[in-house]
């Protein structure tokens, strides 16, 4: 199966489309596992598992060269929650 990149609201405009072959089973599955997108394009589809992908891979990478222990960046990630809910309360 053939997908063409396709365009994203959030994305710039400007790209350049690459065709490449899937196969068909392996998207369907994808599809699958990404519930909101069932009805999305093929092209979306494949997009947002690459998305992820290159997502994941750089927590990882910045995971493996950080300092912090677990519980150290359980507390920081609690801080910066609660600082945040306190500017939305406030922006209210």
């Amino acid at each position: 199966m053939s997908v063409a990149a396709g365009s994203l609201a959030h994305m710039a405009s400007a790209r350049t489309v690459k065709r490449i072959d899937v196969d068909a089973a392996l998207l369907d599955q994808t599809r699958q596992a990404m519930h909101p997108a069932a009805d999305a394009p093929d092209a979306e589809v494949v997009e947002r598992a690459l998305r992820l992908y290159v997502g994941r891979r750089a927590l990882e990478a910045s995971q493996a060269i950080s300092e912090l222990t677990e519980e150290q960046a359980i507390e920081l990630a609690e801080g910066e929650l609660h600082a945040m809910r306190r500017d939305r309360r406030r922006a209210a």
